[in-house]
């Protein structure tokens, strides 16, 4: 791998455990009074926001093209497979590790607030930010600010 693309990999590896925090505290404080499915959605959504302007003005602030606004709305854009597989496996690795196997306790889980310890919740979701990871970089790095 070439020097420069080792070098933003690791600045975007910074900023994404920087966005870690801000995901998995939002996540967890939040899941005490809203629904676990939407304390996640919010979580991804504010940490996508708060790496976003890191990248910006860091990682790859030499290769700006277009408007702030654009450099976001792409950002979102390329962002989404990413946000849904780190969604979809929390939840998925949850209710596993939970081992709901009715219906009514999947949805349970989704849809209404419940109270599951809060290193449950902070490990399911650290493995689907892995789990999005290369792929948020890679489109990052040849869409967003390319």
């Amino acid at each position: 791998m070439e020097k420069v693309v080792f070098n933003k990999l690791l600045k975007f590896a910074v900023v994404g455990a920087l966005g870690t925090v801000v995901n998995e505290g939002i996540y967890v404080y939040a899941s005490k009074v809203i629904p676990i499915s939407i304390a996640l959605a919010l979580g991804i959504e504010l940490s996508l926001i708060f790496n976003f302007f890191l990248n910006d003005i860091w990682t790859f602030r030499d290769k700006r093209v277009g408007t702030f606004i654009k450099r976001m709305v792409k950002f979102h854009g390329s962002s989404y497979l990413g946000n849904v597989i780190q969604y979809v496996v929390a939840l998925v690795l949850l209710i596993y590790m939970l081992h709901y196997t009715s219906l009514s306790q999947v949805l349970t889980i989704i849809f209404f607030v419940k109270q599951i310890s809060a290193n449950t919740l902070i490990l399911t979701n650290f493995l689907g930010i892995l789990a999005g990871f290369l792929v948020r970089f890679i489109t990052s790095y040849k869409y967003v600010w390319a």
